[in-house]
């Protein structure tokens, strides 16, 4: 059972961009709890289209007891239809906020969601790191992360404006370009400077050789920075190009490159930016099921304290030419 509600007057606080760059479709599932105000308050603030579609899912647990589930039902759909009627004033004209309620596994029905409304992001909370060691492991965020069908922004941040400080984690593989062209969607403009952070290794670091100067080290350190910041500001514009950018709309850059594991490089570059968004892609081709949990994005989302918009990888064959 659904209902449907409209604002029938224009919100404010939207910001400005080109029709074409607004969302028309965000799949929203919140549990009930106070991280949902949290989440619920960042869609405000994210740019809707004219005629967009907000779907608030809740998904009872399907192992209740029969009469257990019907009371839950009810007391769900309840409290969905009051957020909806709350966030709807907040929001442009025209956009619809529908709340729906589902039974059965929280993955299973977020995906199925995603799908009947053509969603384009997902927008889930998150809590503090020591409940994301807890209890993000095998969570709903996690799978529904782990499918890669669909970007992921998780909310931890309580939303007091449009995001400011935004980081952007970019290596030298396929995705980039739909990395960046959904982080331009997310942020308004005028756009604030982005943080490009880059993090580079160096062969045999480590090992130390007799005959190989901390000096040495340092140069052959100091070529490979310049080398990576040279590769990452080509992927920048031709990404952006790909993503046919308009120059107006391309931010100015911070540019971060440096030496060691992404995981830590990225890690303490949000932390000492106080970055209010991170921004990173995965690299699974089917989904990332084997390819993010234990990997840079799957540390990293447990460990900053900043909102993270999650971008999986397109299968090769996608790929922009």
């Amino acid at each position: 059972m659904t209902e449907r509600l409209k604002k029938p007057e224009a919100g404010e606080g939207q910001p400005e961009m080109d029709e074409a760059e607004r969302f028309h479709s965000l799949l929203v599932p919140v549990d009930l709890t106070a991280i949902s105000d949290r989440v619920l308050g960042r869609v405000a603030l994210l740019p809707l289209a004219d005629g967009a579609r907000v779907t608030l899912l809740h998904v009872v647990p399907g192992n209740l007891p029969a009469r257990a589930q019907d009371r839950a039902e009810q007391d769900a759909r309840k409290s969905l239809v009051n957020e909806a009627r709350h966030l709807v004033k907040t929001l442009p004209k025209g956009v619809d906020v529908e709340p729906v309620v589902k039974v059965g596994s929280s993955a299973a029905e977020i995906a199925g969601c995603a799908t009947s409304t053509r969603a384009e992001l997902i927008v889930m909370g998150r809590g503090g790191s020591r409940a994301l060691r807890d209890t993000f492991l095998g969570s709903t965020a996690e799978r529904v992360i782990r499918r890669g069908q669909l970007p992921v922004l998780a909310v931890r941040l309580a939303p007091r404006a449009a995001y400011s400080r935004p980081a952007v984690a970019l290596d030298l593989e396929q995705g980039s370009t739909d990395v960046l062209a959904l982080m331009l969607r997310l942020i308004p403009t005028p756009r604030p400077r982005v943080l490009v952070i880059h993090a580079f290794d160096t062969p045999y670091r480590g090992v130390i050789y007799p005959s190989l100067s901390e000096e040495d080290a340092e140069a052959w350190r100091s070529e490979l920075e310049q080398a990576a910041t040279q590769q990452i500001v080509k992927l920048l514009a031709a990404s952006l190009a790909r993503a046919k950018a308009r120059p107006a709309g391309v931010p100015p850059w911070k540019m971060h490159v440096r030496c060691g594991s992404a995981r830590r490089v990225i890690e303490k570059a949000v932390k000492k930016a106080d970055s209010d968004l991170l921004v990173l892609g995965t690299h699974g081709y089917s989904g990332v099921a084997h390819a993010f949990l234990g990997t840079v994005a799957g540390d990293v989302l447990r460990e900053v304290a900043s909102d993270v918009l999650i971008v999986p990888a397109r299968p090769r064959a996608e790929e922009p030419e």
